[in-house]
């Protein structure tokens, strides 16, 4: 049953979209509470990117109805950052050419509230404190795991109400998976909405509120996810 209650903040409603004859979200419906951190989950080609690429602008939808914090998410990627989605997309993608500082400042240049820039600053240096510390490198230069933190802290200088991220753990040394999740977690208790696609589902299913098993572009499965994790036969048969 979709929950109608006022927390809902992202509601979506019969969603398919494709990509010529395929088509790689089929008719899926689910909504994510606010405050909540909920993940999708699911092996390759289950559409779960496709399904973030619906809800930044990146791809339409063929059909259905998305609704984010009681009204209809408009189309276009620069609409739904002002509205408060932010993307942490897969790989990254981060400007190696520019400064960890300059691709900080990426993420909030369609925000003219210079105080709170200042003061946003100041919070993702403090949940990542490396980036501090290399604010005048290139960004080609860090690490991988500096990387994703970059990622993910150039996300939360748009000051989302939700931030969407895919795959963030991928190629990352256990260790900074590790401190990944805890900083996700920090920062879906201080008020941000998470929603994450992330193919370690053990990581996921740990760190999240609610999850949703997508197969084949449809949701076969959702629930808690300690009640997913303790799910033996549902984990071998979508998660390997």
């Amino acid at each position: 049953m979709m929950d109608r209650s006022d927390d809902v903040i992202l509601k979506v409603d019969h969603l398919s979209a494709g990509y010529g004859g395929i088509r790689a979200i089929d008719d899926i419906s689910f909504y994510v509470k606010r405050g909540e951190i909920v993940s999708m989950l699911g092996a390759n080609g289950a559409g779960k990117s496709t399904l973030l690429k619906c809800l930044s602008g990146e791809h339409k939808r063929s059909a259905g109805e998305i609704t984010f914090d009681a009204q209809p998410l408009p189309g276009h990627c620069h609409q739904i950052v002002e509205r408060g989605i932010s993307i942490v997309p897969e790989g990254r993608q981060i400007f190696y050419k520019l400064t960890v500082l300059e691709n900080l400042r990426v993420g909030c240049c369609q925000r003219k509230d210079q105080e709170n820039i200042r003061k946003d600053l100041e919070m993702v240096y403090d949940l990542f404190p490396r980036l501090e510390e290399r604010k005048s490198q290139f960004g080609g230069l860090l690490s991988g795991g500096e990387q994703q933190m970059l990622a993910i802290a150039r996300g939360l200088m748009a000051r989302p109400k939700m931030l969407m991220l895919d795959e963030p753990s991928l190629g990352l040394a256990p260790i900074i998976v590790n401190q990944i999740m805890d900083t996700l977690r920090s920062i879906a208790q201080s008020g941000t909405t998470i929603l994450l696609v992330e193919q370690n589902a053990v990581k996921a299913l740990n760190l999240c509120d609610r999850a949703y098993v997508m197969n084949v572009g449809r949701i076969v499965l959702e629930d808690s996810g300690k009640e997913l994790l303790a799910n033996e036969k549902l984990m071998h048969a979508y998660l390997g």
